[in-house]
């Protein structure tokens, strides 16, 4: 099945600018000297590796059940499992084109992926550590009817990571169409912590989309206006559905929480009042569960909540609500048409209780221990290293540069194996438009920040000027705590990171995590060398 463009506005075509013809479907995603390296790069087994899990996974067209009724054309991943436990690799309940892979902190994985799109794709593993042919650069986009084998070692903490497209340009477009996947790892550490499991352990990946008359799939426009503000959507989904409910057991759940969307950020809150209890967030189970009266997830910002549902009568319900806001911190949430509207929030998931007993468990005192990550280990802890964001003429940029050749990496752009640095976010530099955009003025955005193959600690926020009632809120629901792979930096703020970088040597990728800011170039290579 395809999806024509009748049914799929995809944003092809030319841009407004300096750019020049930008998304362009004729233009190649690899460069000619990295196409023969990544047609050989893995479309074959390792003899000598061994796994413990083996999985087939494709990315191809399907449908799926979004809005009552209604069947909508999407791109979507599937597989089986070819060894191992058979509940390696299921689906999130909702539409049912949401995969989810489980595995246990050690184990050797191999998926044989194959793209039955009519365009290039590549899995990046979000939040994993990987050997650089592995995470999924664009440098090894797979073409239409190709395959790639991806071998890997799972070295990450317990936690909630994803799965998505990375072709430079185009993933966007390919998440908006369906292409994510949630990856869960379990290890000793959290199985002693004795937490919620099986079906009291609930991922909920939220995203916000847009549909025709049909109720087919509506995306940009194709203008690079659209791309800089990024995807907005009037329908906020959860697993895939307008209006998620869930009868629940009475007894304590946990919740995997996840911002799939483009560029749309979330505050959430219960619709009693009651306080979340998180417990992790992108890279893994906290030390101890912190109390917050809401969370604020930037797209890509993962966050696990502790819930005890043993306090509700049978039968009744408990919502979780969101307020949405735009990367320019435009409230989005009066413009929506669904999920309903509570207490000025959008109903994005509702908990019945059953009618079984309630079975009241407290939250662990202790989740796990963190690995050693201290400041002053690292070697720029006096000089951090500044990533500065801008946007001029309309281009949004990192250190005044854009992602250019798929090797690129500048003298500034290396880091050591081995060593630990201090990165800082600044978000604090004037953003003008202009250069025929038709619009005049200033802007300043909000930029989730991503750094592939490491998880980094925050370690401050400062910010230029006074903050606004706004600004104060969405701080609150910050989840700074823990290990990040993704930290949201708000118009007028520095935040300072710390990341070691002790695992593979290779190129790796940072950038905004607003997908149609990726596409535009917001993404920089930077080399990990020995």
């Amino acid at each position: 099945m395809k999806i024509s463009r009748r049914k799929f506005a995809i944003g092809l075509g030319a841009g407004i600018g300096a750019g020049g013809l930008w998304l362009s479907a004729a233009r190649p995603l690899l460069a000619a000297d990295h196409a023969m390296a990544a047609a050989a790069a893995a479309s074959v087994a390792s003899p000598g590796f061994d796994p413990d899990v083996e999985l087939e996974l494709r990315a191809a067209p399907g449908t799926a059940r979004m809005l009552p009724g209604q069947t909508t054309d999407v791109w979507q991943y599937s597989g089986r499992v070819l060894k191992g436990d058979p509940q390696t690799l299921s689906n999130l309940d909702g539409s049912g084109h949401i995969p989810v892979i489980r595995v246990r902190r050690g184990q050797k994985l191999r998926v044989h992926f194959s793209n039955e799109l009519p365009e290039d794709t590549i899995v990046h593993w979000h939040g994993l550590l990987m050997p650089q042919p592995m995470d999924g650069h664009p440098m090894y986009a797979i073409p239409s009817g190709g395959r790639f084998v991806y071998e890997f070692t799972v070295d990450n903490r317990a936690g909630t990571y994803w799965f998505h497209p990375h072709p430079h340009e185009r993933t966007g477009m390919q998440v908006y169409l369906g292409l994510t996947g949630v990856f869960i790892v379990h290890d000793d550490e959290e199985q002693a912590a004795q937490l919620p499991s099986v079906e009291h352990e609930l991922p909920l990946v939220l995203q916000d989309r847009n549909f025709n008359a049909d109720g087919q799939l509506v995306y940009l426009s194709g203008m690079r206006h659209d791309f800089m503000m990024g995807f907005r959507g009037p329908h906020v989904l959860t697993n895939g559905v307008s209006e998620y409910r869930r009868e629940v057991a009475r007894t304590a759940h946990r919740l995997r929480v996840f911002n799939g969307s483009n560029a749309t950020l979330y505050q959430l809150r219960w619709s009693n009042g009651q306080p979340l209890t998180l417990i992790g967030t992108d890279g893994g189970l906290l030390e101890q569960a912190v109390s917050q009266d809401r969370l604020t997830l930037g797209t890509g910002e993962r966050a696990e909540v502790w819930v005890d549902f043993s306090t509700l009568a049978a039968g009744e319900t408990v919502s979780l609500l969101a307020e949405s806001y735009s990367p320019t911190l435009e409230h989005l949430t009066p413009l929506h048409s669904t999920p309903a509207l509570m207490d000025n929030a959008r109903i994005v998931a509702t908990f019945a209780a059953d009618g079984g007993a309630a079975v009241p468990v407290a939250a662990p005192t202790v989740l796990s221990r963190f690995p050693a990550l201290a400041l002053q280990d690292a070697v720029n802890r006096d000089s951090p290293r500044r990533i500065q964001m801008a946007m001029r003429m309309g281009q949004v940029t990192l250190n005044n540069r854009v992602f250019g050749a798929m090797d690129e990496v500048t003298d500034d752009e290396r880091v050591r194996l081995g060593t630990t640095e201090v990165w800082e976010f600044a978000n604090n530099a004037s953003m003008g438009m202009g250069g025929g955009m038709g619009m005049g003025g200033m802007m300043s955005m909000a930029h989730p920040m991503h750094v592939h193959n490491v998880q980094f600690r925050v370690l401050s926020r400062t910010r230029s000027g006074q903050a606004d009632a706004l600004h104060q809120s969405l701080s609150a629901g910050f989840t700074d705590v823990g290990l990040k792979d993704v930290v949201l930096v708000l118009p007028g703020e520095q935040v300072r990171v710390l990341m070691s970088f002790q695992t593979h040597t290779g190129i790796y990728l940072y950038h905004c995590h607003i997908l149609e800011h990726e596409d535009m170039g917001m993404m920089r290579n930077f080399l990990i060398e020995s």
